[in-house]
């Protein structure tokens, strides 16, 4: 049986909660990434961040005022709190049907003490069909 440490994507990139939209933005561009979990300190996911997220915030923030203040808002203001998680150890059918069943498109992978060790995306499923083929 296939565990999700497998196939899961080790060390991912992350950014602090103080981090700006803007930087959280760039990030994702330039590293080609769609997600981008927060930590704190000492690597405790708080949150995740989608591009569409941002380009939510994004929009939201400008309409209500200087269009380019939500550049430097903080990650702390729009990131999703309400993270649904995988373990290394659960299964990759177990945490695939929670990827499908909470509508979102990546799992960030966390350990006992919710520290973040790896992220699991649709990305990492079509991967792994491929090296089947």
């Amino acid at each position: 049986m296939e565990l999700v440490k497998d196939l899961m994507t080790p060390g991912p990139l992350t950014v602090p909660p103080d981090a700006t939209i803007d930087a959280a933005a760039r990030l994702m561009e330039t590293r080609r990434i769609r997600h981008v979990p927060v930590v704190d300190e000492e690597g405790r996911l708080l949150g995740l961040v989608s591009q569409r997220d941002l380009l939510r915030a994004a929009w939201k923030l400008s309409t209500d005022g200087d269009p380019t203040s939500w550049r430097e808002a903080p990650l702390s203001d729009v990131m999703r709190t309400d993270v649904e998680t995988a373990q290394p150890s659960d299964t990759a059918v177990d945490a695939a049907r929670r990827i499908l069943s909470s509508r979102r498109s990546c799992l960030p992978v966390v350990d006992g003490e919710n520290r973040l060790v790896g992220i699991l995306t649709e990305s990492d499923y079509v991967r792994r069909v491929l090296r089947q083929d």
